[in-house]
């Protein structure tokens, strides 16, 4: 009898709409509270439930009286809990050593070598292994922690002044340090499983580093017939014949366009992309990317994603907290906007802490790349001429 265990972490997300066949069977433990848990077989918010050691625990517990059938997460921060409960419960599903190849950028850069350019990289022990890889390789560098995510913590170094400067922060032990890779970055999301394959290709709109000196970050939409499309999602494959991978799961890859036109793995997550990245999907393709997977990993039927390419293809650009009291616009006068969220939970004041910070974001659409990003850019100058301080 199917039995599943669920660690959530997206605020959003509606598992009895999601999963209506099994709502009844779902055991839910939850980061965020969320808004339709009528039907679940179970529902528990859990603060800091990412952090806390409780969700297993309970899930362990339960398991003792039902067998579960499946576990799922949404969260990359669980990706390896989820995989250690299912190995120590005989729950089908990605392996220890499959998570953690994903979520250890080191590992990632070992594994995902195999098969495609990476960026130059070492592990960091002391503030001597970051010396001895500059002294080898040169500024710029970026040091990063290994198993961080939304450009949390990350340095980069352009020359002696920036290294003193991280100097002077705490050290952490989970650190490595990467060349500097020079060009835009793209992003590949895609949801794969046995008899379905559907892959979207993106250009990020700056880079995500870009929102801590206060840059607005976006994403748009290549089309799919586009050959630069064709050849991110060739590579794709390419990092994906590196891994172990599940027989089920959504991907997230970051990849750098070098100037000399070669393609570089950033960095690839098993796990549905953040930020906008799903609300784009939808609004082009009809896809839900959580959906999807959710779907599939349970065994339950999904609809095939479209086969003719999309009338039109979207973008987004979010608008950073300012760091000084301001009131978010109306909704941008534009007909080609299709979305426009303002972050109602935003301190006035609050300043950027990750790359999907946001004090409002728009979505818009237009018939191509190109287009797009000029009615993004346009957006996003009305937006900043008319946020309101506030007193």
């Amino acid at each position: 009898m199917t039995n599943i265990a669920v660690i959530n972490y997206g605020p959003q997300l509606d598992y009895p709409a999601m999963l209506p066949e099994l709502a009844g069977s779902l055991q839910v433990f939850s980061h965020h509270e969320l808004q339709n848990t009528e039907g679940l077989g179970r529902y528990e918010y859990v603060k800091d439930c990412e952090a806390v050691p409780y969700p297993e625990l309970m899930i362990r517990r339960l398991a003792r009286d039902k067998p579960f059938t499946h576990l799922v997460t949404d969260n990359e921060y669980d990706l390896e809990r989820a995989a250690r409960i299912r190995e120590d419960l005989g729950i089908p599903g990605q392996s220890q050593a499959s998570a953690r190849s994903f979520r250890d950028k080191a590992v990632m850069k070992e594994v995902a070598g195999r098969t495609v350019a990476t960026a130059r990289f070492a592990r960091l022990a002391s503030i001597a292994d970051l010396t001895g890889f500059i002294g080898k390789h040169a500024y710029p560098v970026v040091v990063k922690p290994v198993k961080q995510g939304g450009s949390r913590d990350i340095a980069v170094l352009r020359d002696e002044a920036d290294l003193l400067a991280f100097s002077r922060r705490p050290w952490r032990e989970d650190l490595m340090v990467e060349e500097f890779v020079e060009g835009p970055m793209y992003h590949v999301d895609a949801v794969l499983a046995d008899g379905y394959r559907f892959v979207a290709s993106s250009r990020y709109l700056r880079s995500c580093l870009g929102v801590f000196s206060g840059r607005n970050n976006g994403s748009l939409q290549l089309r799919p017939d586009d050959p630069f499309a064709r050849r991110l999602e060739d590579f794709l494959d390419r990092v994906l014949d590196a891994f172990d991978t599940p027989d089920v799961s959504a991907y997230h890859l970051e990849v750098f366009h070098t100037p000399d036109d070669e393609l570089v793995l950033c960095e690839i997550a098993s796990r549905v992309g953040g930020d906008r990245i799903p609300a784009l999907t939808r609004a082009t393709y009809g896809v839900d990317l959580h959906t999807a997977v959710l779907r599939h990993s349970c065994g339950l039927p999904v609809a095939p994603p479209p086969s003719a390419p999309p009338a039109e293809v979207h973008g987004s650009v979010s608008i950073l907290p300012q760091g000084r009291p301001v009131r978010a616009p109306g909704r941008p006068p534009f007909p080609w906007v299709h979305q426009y969220t303002v972050n109602e939970q935003l301190a006035p004041d609050a300043v950027t802490l990750y790359s999907a910070s946001h004090l409002c974001f728009v979505i818009v659409r237009g018939a191509d790349t190109a287009e797009v990003e000029r009615r993004l850019l346009e957006a996003e100058a009305w937006l900043m001429e008319n946020l309101e301080e506030v007193a």
